[in-house]
């Protein structure tokens, strides 16, 4: 510190000679008015102490301190965007999850604003498997193409019961649906995570918490549901309302790339944080 401050109190006589010096020359503005427009940015924080210690905390705290915390080998924060948190490799080895993107092949689900839901839980089901093959899980997807479960033609009991039938055949520690909403008044949106009436509602929680975290969705919350693949699961089981096609912006988003994968990665937080919370 004292080698910082001493090249700094030699930095600012050059700074203060080169601004000054000039001024004096050319008669182009006072003294005064030049480090008044200097130390304004910092003007409030100061309490007087002087020309000199306005400049050195001006020059010191603005300017010079992140670059000799360089020097210094220190990090500096950054005013940027936070990046994603990477995938911890390993972190959920041993574990079994069934990713199971809802609907497929002849049955699209919601369509509406050129968005089909098929499509949409395919490729955050596909995003979601990769991030925990990533970090060591083994993962068992009852679709990874456009495709029903059961043989064409099947009911939907029967295909519901397929997807069901996989969970329980690979002995799954949990098994997450992946699926898009769809409502009447267009308005409507944001994400909610559905678990059956008969279990605890921790991985909905993790999950749900972590989806609107890394999405910035409207959070519509956790709520219990008699639906099928909930129902008939004997592993904790959840389904995953990403957003509304029905609603214009957010079957934009759901289009999008990059949204898709920050619901998977948020829908991977969320089991992550469950696992290690167990």
């Amino acid at each position: 510190m004292y080698k910082q401050k001493l090249l700094l109190y030699l930095l600012l006589i050059v700074m203060v000679s080169g601004i000054i010096a000039p001024i004096q020359v050319s008669h182009a503005a006072s003294v005064g008015s030049v480090l008044s427009a200097l130390t304004a940015p910092t003007a409030t924080h100061q309490e007087g102490g002087g020309i000199f210690n306005a400049l050195f905390d001006l020059v010191f705290k603005k300017i010079l301190g992140p670059i000799l915390n360089i020097f210094d080998g220190k990090s500096t924060p950054s005013s940027g965007s936070s990046q994603p948190n990477p995938v911890k490799k390993g972190s959920l080895i041993g574990k079994v999850v069934v990713v199971d993107p809802g609907h497929g092949g002849s049955n699209p689900g919601a369509i509406a604003n050129n968005n089909r839901e098929a499509d949409n839980n395919l490729a955050v089901g596909l995003k979601l498997r990769d991030k925990l093959l990533q970090a060591g899980a083994k993962v068992i997807m009852t679709r990874d193409s456009d495709r029903t479960v059961a043989p064409e033609g099947s009911s939907l009991t029967e295909e519901l019961k397929a997807r069901v039938n996989i969970a329980e055949a690979n002995n799954a520690d949990i098994f997450v649906s992946v699926h898009s909403n769809s409502n009447p008044n267009t308005a409507v949106a944001g994400a909610m995570t559905f678990y059956a009436q008969s279990a605890a509602p921790q991985l909905a929680e993790k999950v749900q918490s972590s989806l609107i975290n890394e999405t910035q969705a409207v959070n519509k919350g956790i709520s219990t549901a008699n639906f099928y693949v909930l129902r008939n699961s004997q592993m904790p089981s959840i389904l995953v309302e990403m957003g509304f096609v029905s609603n214009a912006d957010e079957a934009t988003r759901l289009g999008s790339d990059v949204y898709r994968d920050k619901i998977a990665q948020g829908i991977f937080n969320g089991i992550s944080s469950y696992f290690q919370n167990k």
